[in-house]
């Protein structure tokens, strides 16, 4: 498997550990913090694999993040991890997926190993 680099972004101190840890037991190199601004700059400064971004976030929301992965990196593939049951599609059309809360650890890891 190839290191790829993941940037982690929750609100849930609890959800950016777990999965970081987890991650980074399956050989990924994580990121992650729970302040925007913080993953604001780590988007511009760093060069991600993918990215996992929580729709609701205090400062910058996950669609604005979203937003400024994409035009970093158009290529990269970003999830958006949410708990809203109708989560507005039209504001997610540029994420390559939707995680829902709470989600299935096995289905978040197949995603990422399934990043090219």
């Amino acid at each position: 498997m190839a290191h790829k680099k993941i940037l982690i972004v929750d609100n849930d101190l609890s959800v950016c550990d777990a999965v970081a840890t987890l991650l980074r037991l399956e050989g990924y190199s994580v990121d992650e913090t729970t302040d925007s601004a913080e993953a604001a700059m780590l988007i511009k400064k760093e060069r991600y694999d993918a990215c996992l971004f929580d729709y609701k976030l205090d400062g910058l929301n996950g669609i604005e993040l979203l937003k400024l992965a994409k035009n970093k990196n158009p290529q990269c593939p970003v999830f958006i991890i949410s708990g809203i049951v109708d989560i507005d599609k039209s504001s997610t059309k540029l994420a390559d997926g939707i995680i829902s809360k709470p989600f299935n650890i096995e289905a978040l890891l197949k995603k990422i190993e399934d990043i090219p």
